[in-house]
């Protein structure tokens, strides 16, 4: 329900570089340690967008929102809520309108070094920070929504990097909660759809939170207690699912450039 809510209230779009040049609408939202701009610009269905650009000399890196209000009078305001400096690192939030269908949700990162800007990242809004104690927080989102966890990166050497550990233990309590009810309930051929999802889905989720973090005992324990009582479909489906599951894969991996 939370990831629903989240895409139903925010969107990513891709972000592109394009050569820098001067408007004389450009909004200036930071000057320093970064320059960062925006450009205000009309929709069919009688939205505005900003188009934030993130310069790196003569190059800018754009990152689409919408929000709801926006105009003219308020956008600067408006638009600096929503960059945000953690030095060396700058996050950028995305939006849209309610109606949108395209990816929603989360902040846009970059990082700055001495010679350039980096963008690490972009994230899928979460009940988590995308950014505190020098951690990154994301969704895992590969499989729609079937299957949803959080993941906890790191920055080395100017990249993100999957942390196995500290994903493992952000999960841990809904991993515990979810075996409880596998080892609490006994799959019956007479259930109805509702009963199955409720029971398949901590199923999945588990299995494939075990394999995204390489915890092998955990997983073959997992299979070893549910093959034996699910019926052969959703063998098939655990199966199906679980060998798109590719261990410590960072997000950028399965999501399209955005």
């Amino acid at each position: 329900m939370i990831r629903k809510l989240l895409f139903a209230s925010f969107c990513f779009i891709a972000l592109a570089s394009i050569t820098d040049s001067a408007h004389a609408d450009d909004m200036v939202l930071m000057e320093t340690p970064v320059k960062v701009t925006a450009t205000l610009h009309s929709l069919i269905d009688g939205s505005t967008e900003a188009r934030v650009a993130v310069h790196n000399g003569p190059v800018a890196q754009l990152v689409s929102t919408t929000l709801s209000g926006i105009n003219s009078s308020n956008a600067t305001n408006l638009l600096r809520k929503q960059i945000s400096w953690h030095e060396p690192y700058l996050l950028v939030h995305s939006a849209c309108n309610i109606n949108s269908v395209r990816r929603c949700g989360g902040d846009v990162v970059f990082k700055l070094t001495d010679s350039k800007v980096i963008r690490l990242g972009d994230f899928v809004a979460s009940e988590n920070p995308t950014f505190t104690n020098n951690r990154f927080y994301d969704s895992y989102d590969k499989l729609d929504e079937r299957v949803s966890f959080t993941i906890v990166m790191k920055d080395i050497d100017d990249a993100l990097q999957v942390d196995p550990a500290l994903t493992w233990s952000a999960n841990t309590s809904v991993w515990k909660v979810r075996a409880a009810h596998i080892a609490s309930t006994q799959p019956a051929r007479d259930w109805s759809d509702l009963e199955w999802e409720k029971y398949f889905d901590a199923v999945l989720n588990n299995a494939a939170l075990a394999r995204y973090c390489n915890r092998s005992d955990e997983l073959q324990s997992l299979l070893d207690t549910v093959n034996p009582v699910l019926d052969a479909d959703h063998r098939r489906t655990l199966a199906d699912e679980l060998s798109k599951v590719i261990p410590l894969e960072k997000p950028k991996g399965w999501r399209k450039a955005y």
